[in-house]
């Protein structure tokens, strides 16, 4: 199906005919979401606009760039990387499990400690790197995770442990019992531990779950200790030590 056919598979002529789109010779071919129109809360513009300095770790998200013009609105340029269902979890060793689970709890943890709730923390809007990314841009990292989609997200006042409980927005992970007022701080460590289920699913398609990992997300689910910033570092702490475990014990064995 071309744009002939579906009118909204059609670039824009203001996207086409932009003045600096054309001037580093960027060609528009296909929309990606045409249902969908993100915009980022011009109030959390000031927090991200600082992540952007150090993409380096801890820092997940994605490289960007605002592409600004005198008589356009501005653009947000940034790569796009691979959907998480590209990585084959179903075959994958538990220390990748787990070093894949530590990559998105300290972009998490990034996060919180510059007081920025992402709020819609689910499988769709993690992204990977693989190496033919790095060859496009620079910037990337290969086999590094990245948080995406930021439309929802609130720069706020207060760090974790401190922060009241504010109204939801929509998200695709659903509310406990009905809940609508949560610590966005604690909302993003629940739906953290949803995000580690749906890979655990996969990853256990054909063989017994790791104990360790079930009991990993039950605690992430439903404690109340995780509205603390230093519940998060604790996590991302554990995790790498997890990852690392087989190599450590590989050193130490004789």
């Amino acid at each position: 199906m071309d744009e002939d056919e579906h009118p909204l598979l059609k670039v824009p002529d203001f996207l086409k005919n932009h003045p600096e789109l054309q001037s580093r010779g960027i060609n528009l071919t296909l929309p990606l979401k045409p249902f969908a129109v993100y915009q980022t809360d011009p109030l959390a513009g000031t927090g991200f606009a600082r992540l952007q300095m150090n993409l380096e770790s801890p820092n997940h998200m994605i490289p960007a760039e605002v592409v600004r013009s005198p008589s356009q609105p501005p653009l947000l340029l940034m790569p796009c990387l691979s959907r998480i269902d590209s990585v084959p979890f179903h075959n994958a060793s538990l220390n990748f499990l787990l070093s894949f689970f530590h990559q998105i709890a300290e972009g998490l943890e990034y996060l919180h400690r510059h007081r920025i709730a992402h709020l819609d923390m689910c499988p769709d809007n993690l992204v990977l790197a693989h190496d033919r990314h790095t060859v496009a841009d620079r910037r990337v990292e290969g086999k590094k995770v990245y948080i995406i989609d930021f439309h929802t997200s609130r720069q706020l006042e207060s760090p974790p442990g401190t922060q009241p409980a504010i109204v939801l927005p929509y998200t695709q992970i659903d509310f406990p019992s009905g809940i609508k007022h949560f610590d966005p701080y604690s909302w993003d460590v629940y739906c953290l531990g949803h995000v580690f289920e749906n890979r655990l699913q996969v990853f256990c398609h054909s063989r017994p779950e790791p104990l360790i990992v079930r009991w990993l997300i039950r605690w992430l689910i439903g404690t109340e200790l995780r509205q603390m910033l230093t519940f998060m570092r604790g996590l991302v702490y554990t995790l790498e030590l997890l990852s690392n475990l087989p190599a450590i014990l590989r050193r130490l064995l004789p």
